[in-house]
């Protein structure tokens, strides 16, 4: 089951059975939002600033799915 790990610094993170999902809205004129899956060190990094958040998902950018 997923649950909220954190949500801040325009990310949502959430954990399920030990993986991390970064949720992002990659949307330019209306919300849609896009789905990675990170670790959980990066999870951390994200949570740390909005600017380490950005880095996370440029790394990832090519990656995921929309939601």
């Amino acid at each position: 089951m997923r649950e909220r790990f954190f949500l801040g610094n325009g990310v949502e993170i959430e954990q399920d059975s030990g993986k991390f999902f970064l949720i992002y809205d990659a949307g330019e004129i209306t919300d849609r939002y896009r789905e990675i899956e990170i670790s959980e060190k990066e999870a951390n990094e994200a949570m740390k600033g909005s600017m380490e958040a950005y880095y996370v998902i440029l790394k990832h950018e090519q990656e995921g799915r929309w939601i």
